[in-house]
């Protein structure tokens, strides 16, 4: 017990402000390196180099030594050695052990295959900045007592380094993605009023089904909106990613505009991104399914259409986007990444693996499928292993990932007919969507976790310029004239307004948190998010700005 009491006792404090400086600094900068470490390693493994399992066990050493001199530096020099200080050192070796083989052989077995987590678990610091973003009251509260453990634990007792750098900061992200994911109206996140000019669609009380049912609650988790140019009805795609399973919500609907009704369809999986360049037809693809479904709106039902199973020897079971080209349809799957084209009738065309055309390696990830009519081509947003990109020497040397690592995330050009490659775009950020402008000349593209829309040349795909936007826009959208540029954001809520001609930010206006799909026509604009499907006139966008 003497041991374990001494762990609780104050250690005595350093004399002299730069001493006091050093220790007070130090616990928080030894856990950052360690992770800035883990990181660089892991994209290295994950996206450049093919190496056997013992690289694993060899990238872990430096942590092992890099953790026993911090504690002989910082724990051990006011403490002593003794029960205080070398429990704790074997535990934080043995968590160390685990994140390398988490972060290290974990990819290095997955390297090669189709495996969503092993590149999820390398986004960690983009997971922690959107969640302490998101909530910034929620986050300065848990931020504040964060602090005064930090104080009176590693500072004062020199004690409970990993707990209070790595547990709690770690429970509070957690914490704070619950929040954002299944409260977002939660005043923890702040009180802020749509525009008087804001119309709220549906969910509503006098809404029903076919069979006089209601709309479920709780399970308004939109992805995609397709709003009918005449106004007359809107289709939305849905599914929440986590959550309870023994209650499963629509995977979409069809809401009709005009009478209080609508159409809700489950598929016991979500239903990801989709377009149509006409409202004759919908196509859905459920993202746990190896098949589309046709939709002709206002129907009680929906076709099915089959797609492999398998494409270049693994399964065809995350679809992620479905384009509608009235006369063709195109999906891309995800993890595996391939592309499928249909005829109109809904029969199978071709089958393209982009691994196996060398666009991407397999394990990379495919986020959306545009047309681009003016130059008959398809435009296909990948993120993953890129296979030209290898590192030289001297990056390699420096195991860096600002020097080393360039994931293939890029913006590829296909013939539509032959699905040849065109064009494809120099390696950026990643872009969660893809917006032709009205004339068919520029693209721009959303990256996911930095404040930032990308314009791209259509005839080079070279960037020609950047936005500043809020951190993770999901959604672009033009105005049905071309006059203005709409980005939604997930983490504010808001509807940001650009001048088309001059990408100029004219204002923005708080919609309903999470906001994830738009949809223009001639009319409105219309914005779906987690208190549903909203609309505002055109003519009343620009009154109802804040700048």
């Amino acid at each position: 017990m003497r041991g374990t009491s001494s762990i609780f006792r104050k250690a005595p404090l350093p004399a002299g402000f730069g001493a006091a400086a050093f220790y007070f600094a130090a616990p928080a900068v030894v856990t950052l390196a360690q992770l800035y470490y883990i990181r660089s390693v892991h994209c290295y493994f994950l996206y450049l180099l093919p190496l056997p399992g013992w690289a694993a066990a060899a990238a872990a050493l430096p942590l092992l030594v890099f953790e026993y001199a911090a504690t002989r530096l910082i724990e051990a020099r006011r403490l002593g050695p003794g029960p205080a200080v070398w429990p704790q050192l074997a535990g934080r070796m043995l968590f160390l052990l685990a994140l390398s083989a988490l972060f290290f052989w974990y990819p290095l077995r997955a390297y090669g295959q189709p495996s969503i987590f092993a590149p999820l678990i390398g986004l960690w610091h983009y997971v922690f900045w959107i969640t302490w973003t998101a909530s910034p009251a929620a986050a300065f509260i848990l931020g504040l007592a964060i602090a005064a453990a930090y104080w009176l634990l590693p500072f004062r007792r020199a004690a409970f380094r990993l707990t209070v750098t790595v547990f709690l900061p770690g429970a509070a992200t957690a914490a704070l993605f619950l929040l954002l994911y299944f409260y977002p109206s939660s005043p923890l996140r702040g009180w802020r009023r749509p525009p008087a000019e804001l119309e709220k669609v549906f969910p509503a009380a006098d809404y029903r089904g076919p069979k006089g049912e209601r709309w479920p609650e709780g399970v308004m988790f939109p992805h995609d909106l397709y709003a009918d140019p005449g106004d007359g009805w809107a289709a939305l795609s849905l599914g929440a990613t986590i959550g309870r399973k023994d209650v499963p919500g629509p995977t979409f609907a069809w809401i009709n505009l005009r009478r209080p009704e609508f159409r809700a369809f489950y598929e016991n999986s979500q239903v990801r991104r989709f377009s149509s360049e006409c409202p004759g037809k919908l196509y859905f693809a459920p993202w746990h399914g190896n098949y589309l479904l046709e939709y002709v709106p206002g129907a009680d039902a929906v076709k099915r259409l089959p797609l492999p199973a398998s494409v270049a020897g693994w399964p065809v079971e995350e679809l992620f986007a479905v384009h509608n080209a009235c006369g063709r349809v195109y999906a891309v799957n995800n993890l595996n990444p391939a592309l499928f084209v249909l005829d109109s009738g809904g029969k199978l065309l071709r089958s393209l693996s982009l691994a196996e055309a060398g666009l991407v390696e397999t394990g990379g990830a495919v986020f959306q499928v545009k047309r681009n009519p003016r130059r008959h081509t398809l435009l296909i947003s990948v993120y993953g292993r890129d296979p030209a990109a290898r590192p030289g020497a001297r990056r390699l040397i420096w195991l860096t990932q600002y020097l080393g690592v360039r994931p293939g995330r890029r913006v590829f050009e296909l013939d539509e007919r032959t699905l040849a490659l065109v064009n494809a775009s120099d390696p950026s950020r990643a872009f969660m969507d893809l917006a032709l402008s009205p004339d068919g000349r520029r693209i721009y593209a959303p990256a996911i976790f930095t404040p930032d829309i990308y314009k791209l040349d259509a005839e080079t795909l070279k960037i020609t310029g950047i936005m500043r936007a809020p951190s993770h826009v999901r959604k672009l959208e033009f105005s049905a004239d071309g006059k203005y540029l709409y980005a939604g954001s997930y983490l504010g809520g808001e509807v940001v307004v650009y001048d088309a001609a001059s990408s100029g930010k004219l204002g923005s206006f708080y919609v309903t948190p999470r906001v994830e799909a738009l949809g223009a026509t001639k009319k409105y604009l219309y914005i779906a998010g987690a208190g549903g499907l909203f609309r505002i006139a055109n003519e009343k966008i620009v009154s109802a700005l804040s700048r």
